[in-house]
C-alpha cells in the first residue's frame, strides 16, 4: 500500500484499490488503515485459491482499467506506473515480464525454479497456444472490457489460473504486451513447487482437451466446472 498507492494517486483520475482477504494473517487489519485512500478489503471466511481471489477482486471492480498484483510488491511501483501508463494510453492488456528481458530482473528466483518455469511455458505454448514468455508474473493491467470476458468464460481458479485466463483473452481477439520489470523475487514467498507443479499439469491437460473439444462443437455441458472441483480438492 505504501509503494503503490502514491502511483495510483499521483495520476489525479478516480482510482480504487481492492485486498482480497481469505486468510488470518492481519491483512485485512492493514488495509484497514488506508480506508481514507480509497482501499477496500473483501473478506472472505474461507480459503478462494490464487485464481479465485483475483476473480473476487475482478467482480468488484468499478473502473475501466483494471490491474492486480501481488501483495509481496516484487515489482516496484515505477514498473507498476510503466504498465497503468500503456494500458491507459493504448487501452492494451499488459502484462509484467521476468523473461522477456531477465537482465532487468534485480533479485531472479533460483534456477530450479527457472527451470520449472520454463518446462512449464513450453508446455503452455504447445497445449494451448498461448505465446508469452511468462503468464505467472504477478502484475497484470486489463481493459474493463477484458475483465467481463474473463469472467464469463474462466472457470480454473488453482495456480494454473493465468494460463486459462490468458488463453481466453487470446482466443476473445485482445493483444497482450508482455514488458520487462525490475522483479525482486522474495524467498519467502509459497509456491509448494511439489505439490503445485502436478495440479497445474492436470489442469493443463484438462485445459487441452477441453478446448480442443470445443473447437469441435461438442464441449460436454459444464466439463471445466466438474474439473475445476476435482482439482480444488487435490
Amino acid at each position: 500500500m505504501e509503494r503503490y498507492l502514491p502511483v495510483l494517486e499521483g495520476y489525479g483520475i478516480p482510482h480504487e484499490v481492492l485486498v482480497v482477504a481469505d486468510g488470518s494473517d492481519g491483512t485485512e487489519d492493514v488495509a484497514r488503515r488506508f480506508e481514507d485512500r480509497g482501499v477496500r478489503c473483501l473478506r472472505y471466511p474461507s480459503k478462494l485459491g490464487r485464481g479465485g481471489a483475483i476473480l473476487e477482486g475482478f467482480r468488484h471492480a468499478t473502473l475501466s482499467l483494471v490491474a492486480y498484483a501481488d501483495a509481496d510488491g516484487s515489482v516496484p511501483p515505477e514498473d507498476l506506473r510503466t504498465l497503468l501508463n500503456i494500458g491507459l494510453e493504448k487501452h492494451l492488456c499488459v502484462i509484467a515480464s521476468r523473461r522477456v528481458d531477465p537482465s532487468v530482473v534485480v533479485v531472479p528466483e533460483s534456477q530450479w525454479r527457472r527451470f520449472v518455469g520454463w518446462v512449464w511455458h513450453a508446455l503452455v505454448r504447445a497445449s494451448l497456444n498461448v505465446r508469452v514468455a511468462d503468464a505467472q508474473c504477478g502484475l497484470k493491467v486489463f481493459p474493463h472490457e477484458v475483465v467481463d470476458l474473463i469472467l464469463n468464460r474462466l472457470t480454473v481458479t488453482n495456480r494454473a489460473f493465468e494460463v486459462g485466463m490468458l488463453y481466453h483473452v487470446v482466443q476473445g481477439g485482445y493483444p497482450v504486451l508482455e514488458v520487462p520489470v525490475r522483479y525482486r523475487h522474495d524467498s519467502r514467498t509459497r509456491m509448494p513447487i511439489a505439490t503445485a507443479v502436478p495440479v497445474m499439469l492436470l489442469t493443463l491437460v484438462g485445459m487441452s482437451m477441453a478446448n480442443r473439444v470445443r473447437h469441435r462443437g461438442a464441449l460436454p455441458l459444464g466439463a471445466m466446472e466438474r474439473l475445476n472441483t476435482i482439482l480444488r480438492s487435490v
